[in-house]
């Protein structure tokens, strides 16, 4: 579906793949972000320290937050998100956020706005103080459903209400003054058409429907802001480019600066090659043509069957993870991750 928010992105990665069509991979793959796209057994082992993005950051004096609108618990995932993405900082208080959706399991799914909103005042509270945090939201998830309905709730209306918070809470953190960068990167698509593959849901092969992702950066507190439409990110590209934009912005200086030079900010950031791989599958493009190995076994042509993805992005964004980087002087970054 087509939404205003993603007009109001500085930046926008056309071709962004998130490696996975899986939410635990995904997380570390954005936790790891700086060194790349390892395989997927790799992710389940330890990697060099300087491979997370967020101890990166605390090195250079950034605290650690961690925000979900759910409990984690499923499939490990918070689990995941500690051992293997390296983020060990408490997660943020939940008590009295409205429920606004329920899980397939019966766990509540947090209402976003209120979340990012007491976020914001957290943040307001230690205005001298800079952040970096990881947040992770899934009201796309397959299966949530509305309380007191059985039935799960219309992907559209989901939709909807996820992009119209996420565009209001631009409106507030604009509002508020404070220098901040927003990094939206989606885990993967939901795979709302099927293929030749697999049935609609389904998204054991990481096919580039489901892996093709929007990805987009804002900036907030600027005494230059971008004007006019986002800048398109068209090469190939994945997690280490996000590393590399948030490394050129880290210092904090574009925030102050009378003119931004977004041409640099910009070019050359490193590209990736789009390879996607979970437990089983293993998909990449070759001569333009993408190409999938099951269980170890030989490559075969993966069929041609609508590889586009549908205006608006109606692949489907199920989860997100978000983290912000805040200070009140000069720096801040969030990103978020989307998908499910």
């Amino acid at each position: 579906m087509s939404h205003p928010l993603w007009s109001h992105f500085d930046i926008l990665f056309k071709h962004f793949n998130s490696g996975t069509s899986y939410s635990g991979p995904a997380a570390i793959r954005l936790l790891r972000a700086s060194c790349g796209q390892p395989s997927h057994t790799r992710l389940y082992q330890p990697a060099d320290n300087e491979c997370y993005l967020f101890d990166n950051l605390a090195k250079l004096g950034f605290t650690q937050h961690l925000m979900m609108d759910h409990n984690g618990e499923f499939g490990g995932f918070l689990k995941e998100v500690r051992e293997n993405g390296g983020m060990q900082s408490e997660l943020m208080n939940q008590s009295g956020l409205p429920t606004a959706l329920l899980s397939f399991d019966g766990s509540p799914v947090y209402d976003d706005l209120a979340v990012l909103n007491r976020w914001l005042t957290g943040e307001e509270r230690e205005a001298s103080s800079r952040s970096a945090t990881f947040f992770n939201l899934l009201p796309l998830h397959d299966g949530n459903h509305f309380p007191g309905v059985s039935k799960t709730a219309d992907y559209k209306i989901r939709a909807q209400k996820l992009f119209d918070e996420l565009d209001a809470f631009f409106t507030e953190l604009e509002k508020s003054g404070r220098k901040v960068m927003v990094v939206v990167v989606p885990e993967h698509g939901g795979a709302l058409k099927g293929d030749r593959m697999q049935i609609s849901g389904l998204r054991d092969i990481p096919s580039p429907s489901i892996t093709n992702v929007p990805a987009g950066v804002k900036f907030f507190g600027m005494k230059a802001p971008h004007e006019g439409a986002p800048i398109d990110i068209n090469q190939p590209s994945s997690y280490l480019a996000i590393s590399e934009l948030v490394v050129r912005a880290v210092d904090g200086k574009l925030f102050t600066e009378d003119s931004v030079n977004w041409n640099k900010l910009t070019s050359n950031l490193p590209q990736t090659a789009p390879v996607s791989e979970n437990a089983n599958a293993v998909v990449i493009q070759y001569q333009g043509k993408p190409y999938v190995r099951l269980n170890g076994g030989d490559w075969g042509a993966l069929p041609a069957v609508n590889r586009k993805r549908p205006q608006g992005f109606s692949c489907g964004l199920v989860r997100a993870h978000v983290a912000i980087t805040a200070d009140r002087r000069s720096k801040r970054v969030t990103s978020c991750h989307v998908a499910s």
